[in-house]
């Protein structure tokens, strides 16, 4: 792209806003004003600088739009709510006490689009019931984006941004959308009300901050786009309007080190004024045999003082890559210990036994026993909390909202085991409001809005659908297992599955008498290549990988297909699978798959119980 154009935008936004745009950002700027000059119908670096001049004002709050970045999420960074719950909250009620006050007032410096804030006002809503039954609070949001405020006063997000709440805050806070917005939700009144919202400028804070104060002021995760001189700057200022006994957060990844601010640390990226040391009455002289003492400066509590207790946490998955990655995430230094792992609910319950465990996370798809009939056997008051993590919708009925009212805490949604650390921050902070679940509200199954959004897979036209099992003699037992359930679970019409083994030679045969004899019915042993429609539903069909494959690509890859590799298929025959046409290619997980970058077209890896569902999901959502 034209050096030029982003060198004009960056100068416009950083003198708009102070935030700081330079070769670091040139990516992301151009990458974005493609997306603003297509918007615009404009394919010309000059043609955009013209109309960037013409139209100074309104392109400008675009840009600043486009390029101040809205990466957040609901209770992002949960160790400040940690702080507050423990210590901030306490002290600011007593302080407020003493005043002759009840309203706790926060400050959300750099809202975006409102999530701090309303994750803010559902954790005072739950918090202030134990806490200050007879507390309120108010809480304002800001932004230099005029668009994320708008955003944040509406209050209105996607189903899939608030199922990072934590349930125990999330509660039933919000309600679904209906007609053009049904797949959307809205803050309730009980925790939008107290929010108010609007476009402020961190550098420009003295005429629309005037004569305001706060008990605590959050600015995370902004401070990265400014130089120390303005942090420095905006510091001092936002100083200005906190309360003696108030706190300033900011980004667990930024600092005021060095900046010689009038703050004192209480905990990672927690500040306060420098409190003064009290006055005392002059005493007399000392002796001179006596050696005199300076007076001690004031010394903020040890930052381990807010570190969280470690959670004991058991993980039950039949996937080595996921249990490999939530050890990762779930290290001593986070708050956590995986003490015990299990890869099906029958290892899980006696580990149970032999460990002391705080909390379990939990897989559905697993063999021998999955995570409903784990949940349906062993849940019981004394259980300790279980959160699922699983790859399965959850507001899918018969499994995701099952494991919810069969007792599970809580849901978080993996996108695919190699981006499990997508998931890291949700993971951690549903772990910890699990195992503070007990005291603070009873379980109460899946939420008013969950329900709404329920969801059962039809495959329609399955005749025009097709399942493929591609793997060897030594995978026969999990075919087995596969075949088996899309009798039990698979949801609606049966499209045909195709079994390719790859270097069967004559033990084909012997393999279709094996499955005769496991599953009592004989699949169709497919010698020739078929004709279009001979493959019907219903039914099992298997043949050699090497003699057929490049035929039934010709005749069949019309068909939406779901594909399920396991992972002995050398890499020549998952090279020619994935020339497949309308087809959703998945790996099986396994200890040697962790890191690889994923083969061809496939879409995901996954352990082969998950395939079913998976292949549900996909051949349910096209046509």
């Amino acid at each position: 792209m034209n050096t030029a154009l982003i060198e004009a935008v960056s100068t416009i936004v950083t003198k708009a806003t102070g935030i700081q745009l330079g070769p670091k950002q040139a990516a992301m700027i151009e990458s974005r004003m493609v997306r603003r000059m297509l918007q615009l119908g404009i394919g010309d670096a000059e043609v955009y600088l013209t109309h960037l001049k013409n139209n100074a004002t309104s392109e400008t709050q675009a840009l600043v739009s486009l390029l101040t970045t809205h990466h957040t999420h609901f209770f992002r960074e949960f160790l400040h709510f940690e702080f507050l719950e423990k210590k901030g909250l306490p002290a600011i009620i007593a302080a407020l006490r003493k005043e002759g006050r009840n309203t706790i007032r926060i400050w959300s410096a750099a809202s975006s689009r409102g999530q701090e804030v309303y994750s803010l006002s559902m954790f005072l809503h739950t918090q202030l019931k134990k806490l200050a039954p007879d507390f309120k609070y108010e809480l304002f949001g800001s932004d230099v984006d005029s668009e994320s405020v708008t955003i944040a006063k509406n209050g209105v997000y996607r189903y899939d941004e608030i199922k990072s709440i934590p349930a125990i805050y999330a509660a039933d806070h919000w309600v679904r959308g209906t007609g053009e917005i049904a797949d959307f939700v809205k803050a309730k009144t009980a925790i939008r009300l107290p929010c108010s919202f609007e476009t402020v400028n961190l550098l420009e804070l003295e005429t629309p901050m005037k004569g305001r104060m706060f008990d605590v002021v959050f600015c995370r995760n902004v401070f990265i786009y400014f130089n120390q001189q303005q942090i420095a700057s905006i510091t001092t200022n936002l100083l200005k309007h906190i309360n003696p006994h108030g706190y300033f957060i900011i980004g667990l990844s930024e600092s005021l080190t060095g900046l010689k601010l009038p703050v004192s640390s209480l905990a990672p990226s927690v500040y306060q004024h420098v409190q003064e040391l009290p006055k005392v009455a002059p005493q007399p002289m000392a002796s001179a045999t006596k050696a005199t003492q300076p007076p001690r400066a004031w010394q903020p509590e040890p930052t381990s003082s807010v570190q969280p207790q470690i959670l004991r946490v058991l993980c039950v998955d039949d996937s080595p890559t996921v249990l490999t990655l939530l050890k990762r995430l779930l290290q001593k230094e986070d708050g956590f210990e995986v003490v015990a792992t299990a890869k099906n609910g029958i290892e899980a319950a006696l580990m149970l036994k032999q460990h002391t465990v705080d909390v379990v996370t939990l897989d559905i798809h697993m063999p021998e026993q999955n995570g409903v009939e784990y949940l349906q056997k062993n849940m019981h008051p004394k259980h300790p909390p279980v959160v699922v993590v699983s790859s399965v919708s959850r507001e899918d009925s018969a499994l995701g909202l099952k494991t919810l009212e069969l007792g599970a805490v809580d849901y978080v949604e993996k996108p695919g085991m190699a981006d499990l650390a997508e998931r890291a921050d949700e993971i951690r902070t549903k772990l910890r409001c699990a195992a503070l679940s007990a005291t603070l509200q009873e379980n109460k199954g899946p939420s008013t809005v969950d329900k709404s959004f329920s969801k059962k897979f039809t495959i329609k036209d399955p005749e025009k659908k097709l399942r493929v099992i591609v793997g060897g003699l030594a995978d026969r037992a999990k075919i087995v297992a596969l075949l088996r359930q899309i009798n039990t679970e698979s949801l609606g019409e049966k499209p045909p599955v195709l079994i390719l083994v790859p270097g069967s030679g004559n033990a084909i045969e012997a393999l279709v008498t094996h499955f005769e004899g496991t599953l009592g019915f004989r699949p169709d042993l497919l010698e020739t290549v078929p004709t279009k429609d001979q493959l019907v539903p219903y039914k099992i069909y298997i043949a050699d990988f090497a003699k057929n494959f490049d035929g039934f690509r010709s005749t069949l890859s019309s068909r939406s297909t779901s594909v399920m590799i396991f992972r002995d298929v050398s890499k020549k025959a998952i090279s020619r699978l994935t020339t497949w046409n309308h087809a959703s290619f998945m790996l099986e997980d396994g200890p040697t798959t962790l890191g690889i970058p994923l083969p061809g077209r496939c879409s995901r890896i996954i352990p082969h119980t998950s395939f079913i569902y998976h292949s549900d999901e996909f051949l349910s959502e096209v046509s």
